[in-house]
């Protein structure tokens, strides 16, 4: 299965694999919600049992090396507030106006550690639920077929880009165009790449606007599922659970328990 196909879903039969994607999606909104109301204290937990999730399914590798495209914005987070928290106090160094402080340092870590839970567990669900099972199961679940598509859709935008990409660098490669060396010379092959790439893209989108207006995606009658996704009772009860402890949490914030 290619990734222009599947996104980046890695096929596997672990626990996670088998659950229903809107559990595995509730699940997601259930975390990023935790990440951004937990107190401070807490956080540790929450990545704790992201990575947990991760290593039970054998995708930990695979999650660890993702990392690597987020990294320098848990960089730059980290960093911008460890220098220009507002009202810091207690300076480490200070340079002018600006200074590396205590508190900047650890309203730093717990702001990239938000960030950093909320995207394992998105490219956790990315790597473990199949595009064509999630828009079945939103639409069996009563969305609608549109916001349905415009979910598949964003799932696998970048995958379809980097296809594209790839393909455009090996055919101006063979064409004699020089992609590696020094900084500047993989800068300059990036401007042959740009035209080709927004070009296929908007052909790509026409193409697709076509093939969906000939199968009558516009139509307002009842659709058959071409495909079954399999929705045990322990989803049901899993999401059941999910909904009611985010409730729980919500509660918790507006009544101040949660600080």
């Amino acid at each position: 299965m290619t990734r222009r196909a599947s996104g980046y879903f890695t096929a596997g039969e672990t626990w996670l694999h088998r659950r229903n994607p809107v559990t595995k999606l509730l699940a997601v909104a259930w975390t990023a919600v935790s990440a951004f109301v937990v107190p401070p204290l807490a956080l540790p937990v929450l990545i704790g049992m992201v990575v947990v999730g991760a290593a039970s399914t054998g995708l930990l590798a695979s999650v660890v090396r993702s990392l690597r495209i987020p990294a320098l914005l848990f960089v730059s987070i980290f960093l911008v507030n460890a220098f220009f928290y507002p009202g810091a106090i207690d300076r480490l160094i200070a340079i002018g106006p600006v200074g590396l402080s205590w508190e900047g340092i650890a309203f730093g870590l717990v702001s990239a550690g938000r960030i950093l839970a909320v995207f394992v567990a998105s490219i956790l669900f990315l790597f473990t639920t199949l595009p064509d099972d999630l828009l079945e199961a939103l639409v069996d679940k009563g969305a609608s077929h549109r916001l349905a598509f415009v979910v598949l859709s964003a799932i696998q935008l970048v995958p379809r880009l980097q296809a594209q990409s790839a393909a455009i660098l090996d055919a101006q490669q063979a064409r004699g165009l020089r992609v590696a060396g020094s900084v500047f010379a993989r800068a300059r092959a990036v401007v042959p790449l740009v035209g080709p790439i927004v070009l296929g893209s908007l052909i790509d989108v026409r193409e697709r606007t076509l093939a969906l207006e000939a199968r009558g995606f516009g139509a307002r009658r009842d659709r058959t599922a071409y495909r079954v996704v399999e929705d045990p009772p322990v989803d049901r009860w899993m999401r059941i659970a999910i909904v009611l402890s985010l409730i729980a949490i919500v509660v918790a914030v507006l009544a101040g328990w949660l600080h």
